[in-house]
């Protein structure tokens, strides 16, 4: 008959539970990382951040330089932009005036043809009738009031022919000297136009290819700060999971280790706990830690006490199931995983060989067995060195 000792506080009992959770879990070929692991992890995810933020603080700094560069640019576009618009606006009121001067010009050309036309009708005329000379005037003249009159018309006439043409040509001078200058001020403002867009173009062609590559360095500084920020948060888990696994290491080295142990001693060899098919080592699976022997066994077989000792936790772990973990001595203590039932309490004195449970396939188990640990201190060691 199994005899029952002194109990455990409850309360104790789930503090052990809720804080070796994620600590016996690992051993068993679940996804969690050791201490070890996690640490490497995080020191590697801490150096990547600190190149992610240097690489962040440096493109920044080119980010900002090249939107001051663009801003210089577009201010320089704009006064350009000002100064095309208004050479455009000059080349249109030259090219209007030259339109009014070229029209004009044509008008003149047609007035002093018909001038031309007239005084060469006029001259005909008085090459046929003869020249009338001042005394052919004087002689067919009624009276010297007649004469008087009829010499004053011809010279009236010969100023008004010559008053014609001297202003039709003089305005043909004229216009076509300021035809020719029009023209040249157009071909001037002309030039003016091309060369101002060309320097337009040319400062925006600069302007957009700064702001692609500031875009394109913005676009770099999101995309760190986004793995900068997925990092971190792996980073923090890792620590979370690290810190973690230290107080339910602790949690648990404090349970095994310093609970006052039974004063009878083992035998000094193990019994194994079922006689059942050996089918995993301890040692490093799927690179972690595994941190127990694995013997597989119909469900149901009766588990023994390999040696005996005091219960000190006796309930579910996650990834364990059905755990039990009995202490032998103040250092040194065994447990058992993937129970399908538990058969002793927390407290009670178990001796060796006696049934604590039944083999299962709870927890994080691929088939009906037994994980059995040896622990010293808390800390899993080889078991075949005791069995």
């Amino acid at each position: 008959m199994i005899r029952r000792g002194r109990l455990v506080p409850h309360a104790l009992v789930l503090v052990i539970a809720a804080a070796a959770a994620m600590l016996l879990a690992t051993p068993m070929g679940s996804s969690a990382k050791s201490a070890s692991e996690l640490q490497q992890d995080i020191s590697r995810k801490r150096a990547k951040e600190g190149a992610l933020t240097g690489d962040i603080q440096t493109l920044s700094e080119k980010v900002r330089g090249l939107r001051g560069r663009v801003g210089v640019l577009e201010k320089k576009q704009s006064s350009i932009e000002g100064a095309l618009n208004q050479q455009i606006a000059r080349q249109q009121r030259v090219a209007r005036a030259l339109q009014v001067s070229q029209k004009r010009l044509v008008s003149l050309k047609r007035r002093l043809k018909r001038s031309k036309a007239v005084l060469a009708a006029r001259i005909v005329a008085v090459y046929k009738a003869g020249d009338p000379t001042i005394l052919t005037v004087v002689l067919e003249s009624n009276g010297f009031a007649e004469m008087v009159e009829r010499t004053t018309y011809l010279r009236e006439i010969a100023k008004q022919d010559h008053r014609i043409i001297s202003a039709v040509v003089g305005l043909k001078g004229q216009t076509k000297r300021e035809t020719v200058k029009l023209a040249g001020l157009e071909s001037e403002a002309t030039r003016l136009v091309a060369s101002t867009r060309e320097r337009r173009d040319q400062v925006a062609t600069s302007k957009n290819v700064l702001a692609e590559k500031r875009d394109g360095l913005s676009m770099a500084v999101r995309g760190r700060k986004s793995v900068l920020a997925r990092v971190s948060k792996s980073r923090r888990d890792d620590e979370d999971a690290l810190k973690a696994m230290n107080r339910s290491s602790a949690a648990v080295q404090d349970v095994l280790s310093t609970a006052p142990g039974p004063i009878k001693r083992g035998t000094g060899r193990f019994i194994y706990p079922i006689n059942g098919q050996f089918v995993s080592p301890f040692g490093m699976r799927w690179g972690r830690l595994h941190a127990g022997i694995d013997l597989a066994a119909p469900a149901g077989t009766p588990i023994r006490a390999a040696d005996g000792g005091t219960v000190r936790y006796a309930g579910w772990m996650d990834g364990y199931g059905n755990y039990t973990c009995v202490q032998h001595t103040g250092s040194l203590s065994t447990c058992y995983a993937h129970q399908s039932s538990i058969g002793v309490s927390v407290g009670q004195s178990v001796k060796q060989g006696a049934v604590i449970g039944k083999v299962g396939n709870t927890g994080n188990s691929f088939g009906n067995h037994v994980h059995f640990e040896v622990r010293v201190n808390g800390n899993p060691v080889d078991p075949m060195g005791y069995l």
